[in-house]
């Protein structure tokens, strides 16, 4: 007899999490850690209540949190494959921020500030479905200040190590995510950098490239 991991089909490894297909057709998302999932599906929930585009919650526990499949690329595989939409895509991930701009944070989400801060906010965490982009991957949530958020996304599309003739394609991404962004916004998150640059590197173990480019990325939005 098979067992529940063989029976589901793995899609995905994180740092910290893996993501299966079901035989139903829904997602499984497991923490490796032993991470309680429920508090990361109750915000999807509210979010969706919002009007924000993430997967539908099927179900929760502590170890499981069950989910809608949504069929499409990431943003960053669509970027790969289409770099003349580099532009376009960085523009619709400002789009992401401006939606959840509008939303109140909720009550029981951990942190101090006005805004729901999805501190993870990437190509890689959006997968571009068929009714539109969606965002997953809400561990990292917070309540906080948006320029947080907004710097936290242009640090990361900023400074991932790329093949050189992929470089002109980040660089578009870039100034697209930018050009979406509210000037105010945009002057805010340039003066956040540092602190956005100081949750970035304490998350993980970066290589000394990647760790040059953020400080290179501080300077110069701080000079």
């Amino acid at each position: 007899m098979a067992t529940r991991d063989e029976a589901h089909r793995l899609l995905a490894s994180g740092r910290e999490a893996d993501v299966y297909l079901r035989p139903d057709g829904l997602l499984v998302k497991r923490s490796r850690a032993g991470r309680d999932l429920g508090p990361e599906a109750e915000l999807m929930r509210y979010l969706h209540r919002h009007g924000i585009p993430v997967p539908r919650v099927a179900d929760a526990s502590e170890s499981d949190l069950v989910m809608e499949y949504v069929p499409g690329p990431r943003m960053s595989q669509e970027l790969d494959a289409k770099p003349w939409r580099a532009g376009a895509l960085g523009r619709e991930l400002a789009e992401l921020h401006r939606k959840l701009d509008a939303v109140p944070p909720p009550a029981f989400l951990d942190g101090q500030g006005f805004n729901v801060l999805h501190l993870d906010l990437h190509p890689g965490n959006v997968v571009m479905g068929p009714e539109g982009a969606v965002v997953v991957d809400w561990a990292s949530a917070r309540k906080g200040d948006r320029k947080i958020d907004v710097a936290m996304s242009w640090l990361a599309i900023a400074v991932a190590p790329l093949r050189p003739v992929k470089r002109l394609a980040r660089s578009r991404l870039v100034r697209g995510f930018l050009s979406g962004v509210d000037v105010s916004v945009r002057v805010d998150a340039r003066r956040a950098m540092g602190t956005a640059a100081e949750i970035r590197l304490a998350r993980h173990k970066r290589d000394e490239a990647e760790v040059n480019a953020v400080r290179r990325l501080v300077r110069a939005c701080t000079d």
